[in-house]
């Protein structure tokens, strides 16, 4: 223990907190060696109906689901290999996708997962700092290249940096959205009451006998870049349809400026050949109106409208159009006039074709595969005296897939529903007219350049949890981190031996909040100016208290190189050690800042009583024996709060038999304690402190 001390005041410190970061590169090569123990895992989503044994406990007792994994494929060892996968997959949507709102990102038929330890991230991953390179689907030709971009503190986008976003119609624009990507696998749905909108308006639709498959197929050299992409709606061509309510951002006038976005898959032949059409896109079938049941009870009513007033209609001509058959209808009416545009070629080849509805100004255009067929012109003169021009608003409900509805109201008299046979996918609605370059974006599902989907964000990190997630509805994304087929097949390594031909390189940063404490350590002009250098006391003896001759002159001055940091216990915490020699001063008063880095386990480290002015006192018992006196009530930093600091138990006796420590004395009792009550038995006064001890 040093024998010269001197209080720090309360001003003398200061706490201030700092991130520090270490950079990581992980590769396919190494991200299993000890020094990264990266986990790259991979979860696909369970089939409809098959229950995955996960628990769920955000807000709700912990209970696990119903019903159980089907054992009637339990010998099959592929069914086997995909349980965990699917158990992964059902873990991540319980933790971070199920309870999120709808509108934001989903958690897709499959995901690679990217999941970093405790002991590699710290605090967690610093945003902006993650990228990937990967070659899993393309080979080392070619890269994808992924990056983050901060969402909030907790998660954020991963996106692929090289798509160009330029052409992509405004988010602001979007009235509706219907992708069909949130059913995540194939499925039969009798009737499907959520159909996500996903435009922010959450207008969700009502399906009747759709049929969810694999959805449009992408573009692409070779069969491999050939691949279908999310999930289409697929219509049975006998009574099945999607209708969506009719809100008033579709309340379409002669001088708005709108347009409908769509990919359609067409068969040859329709089912439903009643008529020389069949409707993909409708707002003239469908009004809700309330009646009365048998019982005189207010009903809501679905009734079947063939409306000559109509903002858009888009049909596909079937077999009896002769040869028209396959060829695109689109057309709008104000009751007077009906203004049409068609294609000049036929779509009806089982292939997936894009069709845009775009009414600009005056004119119906009608764009198929990002190339404009026909333009229709609207009236520009009339009045409302006579009715000329009426307008072509209505507040009919949109229907896709059919005309009119299969389970309309009973007493309307429909010959034909024309249902259509065939998928739709990626159903928009904007309330603009849109540019050349925004329709051809539209219409490109190129494998690696793509922009049907109207994005470039492909995942998400979340930052404190160590986890890079991939998931998308796009193919070229399907097996990132996972190797060429998802199967951790990397191949050999490239030239430059960093990465294997279907390998992946991945940087990151990791997070750890440390505590800089500054002390400001004064000496007085007249403070420390005895030497405690053994060499300069009488005989070279550390406790004598006489210093030779040559070292009490005026002319004698001394120096100090080292300084130690003690608690209010008088416990060493710290030793700091000078550059060079200090020399003391009778003139001036010197002031030592000391700067540490503390890394508390448990949050901001405390500075105990430094923090309150509460200091302890130094007490000489005997010539070079000093007695560090402890507070009555040393004060520690807990959770930003002032707590009391408990000293031990008054029958621990490990320190009593030191010589550098006094024995304290008893504790005197208040005057209001009787004495005759012993003194294990006393009562004792919650506002007295009995000599340090906890009360």
């Amino acid at each position: 223990m040093a024998e010269a001390y001197k209080p720090i005041n309360g001003g003398g410190t200061q706490l201030r907190p700092f991130n520090t970061h270490k950079r990581w590169v992980a590769t396919d090569l190494n991200f299993r060696t000890d020094g990264y123990q990266i986990s790259v895992i991979k979860g696909i989503s369970p089939n409809f109906g098959e229950k995955i044994n996960v628990s769920e406990s955000i807000g709700l007792p912990a209970y696990r689901e119903t019903d159980q994994i089907d054992n009637s494929n339990s010998n099959s060892t592929e069914f086997l290999k995909s349980k965990h996968q699917k158990v992964v997959w059902s873990g991540l949507n319980q933790m971070f996708y199920k309870h999120r709102p709808r509108i934001e990102r989903d958690l897709f038929a499959s995901a690679s997962i990217f999941s970093v330890p405790h002991n590699r991230m710290g605090d967690g991953l610093r945003p902006g700092s993650i990228t990937v390179t990967d070659t899993s689907m393309t080979g080392s030709t070619s890269q994808i290249s992924i990056k983050d971009i901060k969402v909030n503190e907790h998660n954020g986008n991963l996106i692929d940096d090289s798509l160009d976003t330029g052409s992509y119609v405004p988010f602001g624009n979007l009235i509706g959205y219907w992708g069909f990507n949130d059913e995540v696998v194939s499925r039969d749905s009798t009737i499907d009451e959520i159909v996500e909108d996903r435009s922010g308006y959450i207008n969700n639709g009502y399906g009747l006998n759709i049929n969810y498959t694999p959805g449009i197929n992408t573009t692409g050299a070779t069969a491999s870049e050939r691949l279908p992409s999310g999930t289409k709606a697929t219509f049975n061509g006998s009574d099945s349809y999607i209708r969506i309510n009719h809100q008033n951002q579709y309340k379409f006038f002669e001088t708005n400026d709108y347009s409908v976005s769509l990919w359609a898959v067409l068969p040859t032949s329709q089912s439903d050949d009643t008529a020389n059409y069949n409707s993909l896109v409708s707002k003239r079938g469908s009004s809700r109106d309330y009646g009365e049941d048998g019982l005189r009870n207010s009903v809501l009513r679905r009734r079947n409208i063939v409306s000559p007033i109509y903002p858009l209609d888009i049909q596909v001509n079937n077999q009896n159009a002769g040869a028209d058959n396959g060829k695109i209808h689109i057309s709008l009416s104000n009751g007077l006039t009906t203004v049409t545009a068609s294609s000049t070629t036929a779509i009806n080849d089982n292939t997936a074709h894009h069709i845009c509805f775009n009414k600009t100004g005056s004119h119906l255009e009608l764009w198929v595969d990002g190339v404009k067929e026909q333009t229709g012109s609207l009236p520009t003169s009339g009045s409302i005296d006579n009715i000329t021009m009426r307008g072509i608003s209505n507040r009919y409900d949109i229907v896709l897939g059919s005309k009119t509805l299969s389970d309309g109201w009973f007493e309307d008299v429909v010959s034909s529903h024309n249902v259509l046979s065939g998928s739709l996918d990626e159903v928009r609605f904007y309330n603009k007219g849109l540019t050349q370059s925004e329709i051809e974006g539209l219409s490109n599902n190129h494998f690696v350049s793509g922009s049907a989907y109207q994005t470039h964000t492909i995942g998400e990190v979340f930052y404190h949890h160590g986890l890079m997630i991939v998931s998308d509805p796009r193919p070229l994304y399907k097996y990132i981190w996972t190797g060429e087929n998802g199967n951790w097949d990397y191949g050999d390594e490239t030239a430059e031996g960093t990465v294997s031909k279907y390998g992946w390189k991945t940087r990151y940063k990791s997070t750890k909040q440390l505590h800089e404490l500054n002390i400001l350590c004064e000496v007085g002009a007249n403070e420390f100016n005895v030497s405690q250098n053994p060499t300069l006391k009488r005989n070279n003896d550390v406790d004598s208290p006489i210093l030779k001759s040559f070292v009490t002159g005026s002319d004698f001055r001394n120096y100090f190189t080292t300084i130690g940091l003690y608690n209010p216990n008088g416990d060493l915490v710290a030793i700091g050690k000078l550059a060079s020699a200090i020399q003391n001063r009778s003139d001036v008063d010197i002031t030592v800042k000391v700067r540490m880095d503390l890394d508390g386990p448990f949050g901001a480290p405390g500075t105990g009583s430094l923090m309150t002015g509460n200091t302890a006192t130094i007490t000489e018992t005997s010539p070079g024996k000093f007695v560090w006196g402890k507070l009555d009530r040393p004060d520690i930093l807990v959770g930003g709060d002032f707590g009391e600091a408990h000293e031990p138990k008054p029958d621990d006796t490990s320190s009593v038999d030191s010589p550098d420590v006094i024995t304290p004395p008893p504790p005197t009792l208040p005057a209001d304690v009787p004495t005759n009550t012993p003194p294990s038995e006393s009562p004792k006064n919650p506002n007295v402190n009995y000599g340090g001890y906890s009360k």
